[in-house]
Protein backbone atom coordinates (compact mmCIF):
# COMPACT_ATOMS: atom_id res chain seq x y z
CA UNK A 1 0.00 0.00 0.00
CA UNK A 2 1.66 3.68 -0.86
CA UNK A 3 1.47 6.18 1.29
CA UNK A 4 -0.46 9.41 -0.19
CA UNK A 5 0.27 13.08 0.54
CA UNK A 6 -1.52 15.34 3.69
CA UNK A 7 -4.07 16.85 0.54
CA UNK A 8 -5.00 13.28 -0.88
CA UNK A 9 -5.55 12.05 2.66
CA UNK A 10 -8.05 15.01 3.71
CA UNK A 11 -9.71 15.04 0.80
CA UNK A 12 -10.39 11.66 0.60
CA UNK A 13 -11.98 12.16 4.56
CA UNK A 14 -14.07 14.75 3.23
CA UNK A 15 -15.37 12.45 0.35
CA UNK A 16 -15.96 9.97 3.24
CA UNK A 17 -13.30 7.71 2.16
CA UNK A 18 -10.74 5.91 3.76
CA UNK A 19 -7.49 8.37 4.23
CA UNK A 20 -4.96 5.68 4.15
CA UNK A 21 -5.83 3.64 1.14
CA UNK A 22 -9.17 5.39 0.01
CA UNK A 23 -12.10 2.18 0.05
CA UNK A 24 -16.04 3.00 1.22
CA UNK A 25 -18.07 2.63 3.03
CA UNK A 26 -16.42 3.89 6.23
CA UNK A 27 -19.75 4.58 8.20
CA UNK A 28 -22.68 2.95 8.90
CA UNK A 29 -25.48 5.31 8.15
CA UNK A 30 -25.37 9.18 8.65
CA UNK A 31 -23.63 9.54 11.66
CA UNK A 32 -22.11 6.21 12.75
CA UNK A 33 -18.76 6.04 11.64
CA UNK A 34 -17.00 2.58 11.51
CA UNK A 35 -13.92 1.86 14.01
CA UNK A 36 -11.82 0.04 11.62
CA UNK A 37 -11.51 0.72 7.32
CA UNK A 38 -12.85 -2.64 6.10
CA UNK A 39 -9.75 -2.50 3.86
CA UNK A 40 -6.10 -1.75 5.78
CA UNK A 41 -8.27 -2.00 8.94
CA UNK A 42 -7.33 1.83 10.17
CA UNK A 43 -8.18 3.02 13.08
CA UNK A 44 -10.55 6.17 13.28
CA UNK A 45 -11.26 7.19 16.45
CA UNK A 46 -7.85 6.91 18.14
CA UNK A 47 -9.16 7.38 21.52
CA UNK A 48 -12.42 8.02 23.47
CA UNK A 49 -13.85 11.66 23.11
CA UNK A 50 -10.92 12.32 19.92
CA UNK A 51 -13.76 13.10 17.46
CA UNK A 52 -14.37 16.96 19.34
CA UNK A 53 -12.07 18.14 16.34
CA UNK A 54 -14.29 16.93 13.89
CA UNK A 55 -17.25 18.63 15.56
CA UNK A 56 -15.05 22.14 15.91
CA UNK A 57 -15.03 21.71 12.10
CA UNK A 58 -17.97 20.98 11.26
CA UNK A 59 -19.08 24.37 14.04
CA UNK A 60 -16.14 26.16 11.86
CA UNK A 61 -17.79 25.28 8.26
CA UNK A 62 -21.42 25.80 9.38
CA UNK A 63 -20.18 29.27 10.64
CA UNK A 64 -18.03 29.88 7.79
CA UNK A 65 -21.26 29.56 5.48
CA UNK A 66 -23.65 31.37 7.45
CA UNK A 67 -21.31 34.78 7.51
CA UNK A 68 -20.70 34.01 4.02
CA UNK A 69 -24.58 34.05 3.06
CA UNK A 70 -25.50 36.69 5.85
CA UNK A 71 -22.54 38.90 3.88
CA UNK A 72 -24.01 38.63 0.42
CA UNK A 73 -28.18 39.18 2.12
CA UNK A 74 -26.82 42.55 3.77
CA UNK A 75 -24.81 43.78 0.91
CA UNK A 76 -27.87 43.66 -1.21
CA UNK A 77 -30.65 44.70 0.93
CA UNK A 78 -29.30 47.46 3.08
CA UNK A 79 -30.10 49.92 4.51
CA UNK A 80 -33.45 48.02 5.09
CA UNK A 81 -32.28 44.48 5.40
CA UNK A 82 -35.36 41.58 5.71
CA UNK A 83 -34.85 40.52 9.03
CA UNK A 84 -37.25 37.69 9.48
CA UNK A 85 -36.11 36.32 6.19
CA UNK A 86 -32.37 36.70 7.56
CA UNK A 87 -33.98 34.73 10.93
CA UNK A 88 -35.18 31.96 9.00
CA UNK A 89 -32.17 32.17 6.76
CA UNK A 90 -29.92 31.40 9.55
CA UNK A 91 -32.08 28.87 11.12
CA UNK A 92 -31.70 26.80 7.77
CA UNK A 93 -27.87 26.95 7.25
CA UNK A 94 -27.24 26.82 10.96
CA UNK A 95 -29.48 23.65 11.67
CA UNK A 96 -28.85 22.32 7.96
CA UNK A 97 -25.29 22.77 6.79
CA UNK A 98 -23.73 20.81 10.11
CA UNK A 99 -26.30 18.04 9.41
CA UNK A 100 -25.03 17.48 6.00
CA UNK A 101 -21.47 18.26 6.69
CA UNK A 102 -21.09 16.29 9.63
CA UNK A 103 -19.55 12.60 8.43
CA UNK A 104 -17.12 14.81 6.19
CA UNK A 105 -16.04 16.34 9.17
CA UNK A 106 -16.06 12.70 10.88
CA UNK A 107 -14.11 12.09 8.10
CA UNK A 108 -12.04 14.80 7.93
CA UNK A 109 -10.87 14.49 11.05
CA UNK A 110 -10.13 11.03 10.71
CA UNK A 111 -7.46 11.82 8.01
CA UNK A 112 -5.88 14.30 10.08
CA UNK A 113 -5.41 12.13 13.30
CA UNK A 114 -3.99 9.74 11.00
CA UNK A 115 -1.46 12.78 9.54
CA UNK A 116 -0.39 13.05 12.88
CA UNK A 117 -0.15 10.12 13.98
CA UNK A 118 2.00 8.84 10.59
CA UNK A 119 4.39 11.41 11.73
CA UNK A 120 5.21 9.34 14.70
CA UNK A 121 8.69 7.74 14.78
CA UNK A 122 7.08 4.41 15.87
CA UNK A 123 4.96 4.53 13.06
CA UNK A 124 4.71 1.59 10.33
CA UNK A 125 3.13 1.28 6.86
CA UNK A 126 0.55 -1.13 7.03
CA UNK A 127 1.55 -4.72 5.73
CA UNK A 128 -0.99 -6.04 3.04
CA UNK A 129 -3.23 -9.00 4.70
CA UNK A 130 -4.49 -12.38 3.17
CA UNK A 131 -7.94 -13.51 3.11
CA UNK A 132 -7.26 -15.93 5.90
CA UNK A 133 -6.00 -13.26 8.72
CA UNK A 134 -9.23 -11.43 7.56
CA UNK A 135 -11.36 -14.10 8.24
CA UNK A 136 -10.03 -14.50 11.44
CA UNK A 137 -11.07 -11.16 12.79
Amino acid sequence: MTEVGNLTAVVRGVRKRCPRCGSRPIFDGWFALKPLCPRCSLRFEQEEGGFLGAMTLNYAFAFLIWIVVLAIVLTFTVPHPPVPELIAMSIVVLVGVPLWFYPRSKGAWAAIEWLANRTDPDYRPPAPRGEQARRLE
